[in-house]
């Protein structure tokens, strides 16, 4: 990530945590806490800019499947953006020996990121209404099921080669802001599905959602218009937008011509996210300040 950069001040509405005046060191910190009568871990960076009394935005980062947080902390770019743009940035780490995430409905992983989302407020000053979260992979999954099932707590979320099968089981309270990056040659999430014979109608039951109706289906979530907008366009990424969405919960889509499942190269995905996130915080208000990276 380049070493210098271009920041712009945007105001946001920022309600601090209440308890979030305790123990909240700078730098990465390993944590562990108790959900679902499981010991789950974590990874928590908190920048150098940070202190105490200001309400931070809180990212949210999850790994692929057989990941772990410290891979994904290394290898996305968050800390670093968080070091930059002034927020904090966590990295649960998936259960199981093959470690992952359970994305269906009634997922015990939703619990634990309330219940991780809970502890950092009350270790650190964190804005309430720009919660946010961003995976990769099966990561990618998680977030669009806490779209899905944690609409009260997370205000956007970005995505990166998610995995979606079953994602039509989906209610949010909200309409919820969404930001996805997909490779056309992704052989582990195939860009267009690969359907099973004799399903039911019904693009989901597939596997491999098709990316294209997966992020239509949002916009139709979301009430934007029916037909996408070409928004962006360099090098080998294309991007196509869903606009006038209720509540400004716009849905992206970055289109990687070749791409594959790996973390995009030919753009800056972090930064893209992260500017997307800054755009769209849980409730609009006075309040502090946030950066977009340019």
């Amino acid at each position: 990530m380049a070493g210098f950069f271009f920041a712009v001040i945007l105001d946001s509405c920022n309600p601090t945590s209440p308890a979030g005046l305790g123990n909240c060191p700078v730098g990465t910190s390993d944590e562990r806490l108790t959900s679902g009568g499981q010991t789950r871990q974590y990874e928590i960076f908190v920048p150098a800019s940070y202190r105490t009394g200001k309400a931070f935005p809180l990212v949210i980062g999850f790994h692929g499947q057989g990941g772990s947080a410290s891979q994904f902390e290394s290898y996305s770019g968050f800390s670093t953006l968080a070091s930059q743009a002034g927020f904090i940035a966590v990295y649960p780490q998936g259960a199981g020996q093959i470690s992952s995430w359970d994305t269906w409905a009634g997922s015990q992983d939703v619990q634990f990121i309330r219940d991780l989302t809970a502890t950092v407020e009350a270790q650190c000053a964190v804005d309430r209404n720009r919660i946010y979260a961003v995976g990769h992979s099966r990561g990618g999954g998680m977030v669009n099921r806490l779209a899905c099932d944690l609409s009260d707590r997370i205000a956007a979320v970005g995505s990166v080669s998610g995995t979606y099968q079953f994602g039509e089981d989906c209610s949010p309270g909200r309409p919820v802001a969404i930001v996805a990056f997909h490779g056309t040659d992704d052989s582990d999430v195939p860009y267009n599905g690969i359907g099973i014979a004799d399903a039911m109608p019904d693009p989901y039951f597939s596997i491999g959602t098709p990316v294209p109706q997966w992020a239509t289906a949002w916009g139709e979530r979301n009430g934007c218009d029916a037909r996408p907008a070409a928004i962006f366009q360099q090098g080998t990424v294309t991007g196509q937008g869903w606009k006038n969405c209720r509540g400004g919960a716009n849905v992206i889509l970055y289109t990687i011509n070749g791409g594959g499942h790996e973390w995009p190269n030919a753009v800056d995905a972090a930064r893209m996210i992260w500017n997307f996130f800054v755009r769209h915080p849980l409730a609009e208000g006075e309040s502090d300040r946030v950066l977009l990276i340019l």
